[in-house]
This record gives C-alpha cells, sequence and structure tokens, in this order.
C-alpha cells in the first residue's frame, strides 16, 4: 500500500498556469491601483514587469495581493458649511489678532501695576487710548458693504455659477465619450442651473459670460502645466490616465476658486486661469502646489506641475483671453522646473510682502522679442 493510499490524501494537482487575458487583467488592476494613488509609478513599472515574466495565477496573484479592493467612483458628500458668526469682526483674523495682542499686553500692565504696589492706576492711560484703536477696528470690520463690495459679490456669485455650468457640460460630454467606447447609451444629463442674468446695476458684462463682447480689460495670467504627462499616459494607461487628469483639474478648480479665479480654457494638458489680483493668483499657485505635496505625502503619488505668472492688459472676447500677455504667461511656465512657480519682475512689484521670492535672472524666452526677468515664489 503506497503512502497516499494509507493516509488517504489526494495527489499533487499542478499549479494552473496564467494565460495572456490573465495577465492583462492584472496589469489593469495594477493601472488601477497606481490611478488612484496606491502605487508610485516606479513600483507600478516594476510590477508590471514582473506580470509579464509570470508563469502562473499564483504568481499573478502575489502582485495585487496587498492592494485594497476595488471601490466604487462616488463622490463624498461636501461637509456642511460653518455657521457664520452674528458678528462679522470677531471671525476677521486681522482684528482676532489685534483683539488678543491688545488683552495680553493690557493684562501685562496690570500685573505690573499690582505687583508694584498698586496705588494710583496709571495701566488706565494705555488701555484707553489704544481702546479707541482697537474700537476703531472693530467699526471698519463691521460697517455696511459699499455698492462696489456687493458688486463685486454678484461677480463672483456669477462666476462661480458659470463655472459650474461649464463643469457640468465637460462632465457631461466625457460621459458620452466613455459611453460611446463601450458601446452603451449614456444617461440623460441632469440639466445644469442656469447662471443668474447680471444685474442692472452692473452695466458691463460679467467675466465669462459669452455674450461676445470685446473689451480690454487687466488680468492676471496663470498657465499650469502636468510634468511628464506623456510618460504618465503611457504608465497609466489611457483611462488610469484620464482619472489622475480629473482630479488634477478638480484640485485645480477649487484652489482657483478659493482665491476668486477661474478657468479659462485648456490647451493639451495645460490650464490657463485668470486672476484680478497677483498675490491672489500666487496663493493660489501656493494652494496647488502644496495639496499635490500632501497627496504624495499621504497616498505616494501625485503628478508634478510648473506654473507660470504674468499679467497686464488683454483683449477680452466673450469666454477667451487674447494678447502677447497670455502668450508670455505660457513661456514663463516653460522656464520653470517641475513643482516651481515662476513670476515675472511686473508681477513681483505687486505682491503682498508675506511672499518670499528667489531671483531667477534675465531670461531668453521662446518667441519674445526681449528677455525677461523671471522669479521663483518660495511656497515650502
Amino acid at each position: 500500500m503506497s503512502e497516499n493510499e494509507g493516509t488517504g490524501s489526494l495527489p499533487d494537482i499542478p499549479v494552473q498556469r496564467a494565460s495572456d487575458d490573465d495577465r492583462q487583467r492584472t496589469v489593469t488592476r495594477l493601472r488601477d491601483a497606481a490611478g488612484d494613488g496606491v502605487l508610485d509609478l516606479d513600483e507600478l513599472e516594476e510590477r508590471i514587469g514582473a506580470v509579464y515574466s509570470a508563469k502562473t495565477l499564483p504568481e499573478l496573484a502575489q502582485l495585487t495581493v496587498d492592494l485594497p479592493e476595488l471601490r466604487p467612483n462616488v463622490t463624498p458628500a461636501p461637509p456642511p458649511p460653518a455657521a457664520k458668526h452674528p458678528i462679522p469682526a470677531l471671525q476677521n483674523a486681522g482684528f482676532q489678532h489685534h483683539l488678543t495682542v491688545y488683552v495680553l499686553t493690557i493684562g501685562m500692565l496690570i500685573g505690573i501695576w499690582m505687583l508694584s504696589g498698586f496705588g494710583h492706576f496709571w495701566p488706565f492711560y494705555p488701555a484707553a487710548g489704544w481702546g479707541i484703536g482697537l474700537g476703531s477696528h472693530f467699526m471698519a470690520v463691521n460697517r455696511p458693504r459699499s455698492e462696489k463690495d456687493r458688486e463685486l459679490e454678484r461677480e463672483r456669485r456669477e462666476r462661480r455659477q458659470e463655472q459650474e455650468l461649464r463643469r457640468a457640460e465637460r462632465h457631461a460630454e466625457q460621459a458620452e465619450r466613455r459611453a460611446q467606447r463601450h458601446g452603451i447609451s449614456p444617461a440623460p444629463p441632469v440639466p445644469p442651473v442656469a447662471p443668474v442674468p447680471p444685474t442692472p446695476a452692473t452695466p458691463a458684462a460679467s467675466p465669462g459670460s459669452g455674450g461676445g463682447e470685446r473689451r480690454t480689460r487687466f488680468v492676471v495670467a496663470m498657465f499650469v502645466d502636468v510634468v511628464g504627462s506623456t510618460g504618465l499616459n503611457e504608465a497609466l494607461g489611457d483611462e488610469g490616465w484620464v482619472r489622475v487628469r480629473e482630479r488634477v483639474r478638480s484640485l485645480l478648480s477649487e484652489c482657483f476658486e478659493r482665491e476668486g479665479g477661474w478657468e479659462v480654457n485648456t490647451a493639451g494638458d495645460g490650464v490657463l486661469a485668470r486672476f484680478d489680483s497677483p498675490s491672489r493668483a500666487v496663493a493660489a499657485a501656493i494652494e496647488v502646489n502644496r495639496r499635490l505635496q500632501q497627496q504624495r505625502d499621504e497616498t505616494g503619488f501625485a503628478p508634478s506641475v510648473r506654473i507660470g505668472i504674468h499679467s497686464g492688459d488683454v483683449v477680452e472676447d466673450g469666454d477667451d483671453l487674447i494678447g502677447s500677455v497670455i502668450n508670455l504667461a505660457s513661456r514663463v511656465t516653460a522656464a520653470a522646473e517641475p513643482e516651481q512657480i515662476v513670476i515675472t519682475e511686473h508681477v513681483a512689484d505687486h505682491l503682498e510682502r508675506s511672499f518670499v521670492t528667489e531671483d531667477r535672472g534675465i531670461h531668453s524666452l521662446k518667441g519674445v522679442s526681449r528677455p525677461r526677468h523671471l522669479l521663483a515664489v518660495r511656497w515650502r
């Protein structure tokens, strides 16, 4: 009687060999994981190489065993808006700082008065004099908004609505293209909310209204270009690259809107945005780089971008911007290193002092007649 017959065990079954379809499914799974930020590009390339050298199904399974299960692409619900304080001054950061310094300083003076044996209450004089200034600050912050402030708020609201309209149209087009690729009928798109028409109090058409009106206007133009987009597309595959690109576009839109800017158009994998203030444009650029760096720290992967900023008068033709300012902003972007924010001297001259810049010297830019003085914004 053999050993197998005595113990009742089954004979060894040979391990099933992997087919080309099995390898392709594994590569698709790895690319999806890289698109979700689970794998970085180096590890993705290493595992894809191991896929094509694997001969059995267990070898393929080892390459995806540590990856999370696929999750449906569900957008999380936005957090509820924070309740506003009934007194605007108590929400103002400048007034909060002023009040804190006032309380600490006067408290220290009162402490000195107590330690010196009381006597005449001399801290009253600095407290009263400084208190007048603090009260003036309080009144300035709580003053009723002027008509100009209300007009600016209306313009910002209309721009946000216009951005939502354009974003809904882009999402509908992308859904239709994906449905056509897979041979299915797309679901009818939800009609977006139409933007509120400009009020009679604002005679000029709001930016981005698409009314076809041409006018010259000062803008701050920002170009954001994804570094190595061709290599990313090849490494991630078309579907993975589309997901990464959509996440980057969403991140850019959030950073633009936070500083009062908005996307004008795209060229390839570059995005053109406009702002009304150099400081707000630079603040948005810093926020873009910081949020991408945060994604790298948390997930191990996020694409790098180059950012170039220039300002001046342009021709506003409906939704589009035309002029040498736009061309120069594009050339400044090309002169930037990955994860770098480069600005022209004209932008630097109008920045707030809180921003730190580094001189990059005089550069000859392609297609620009004379050299330009460029500076890099420190954001780390």
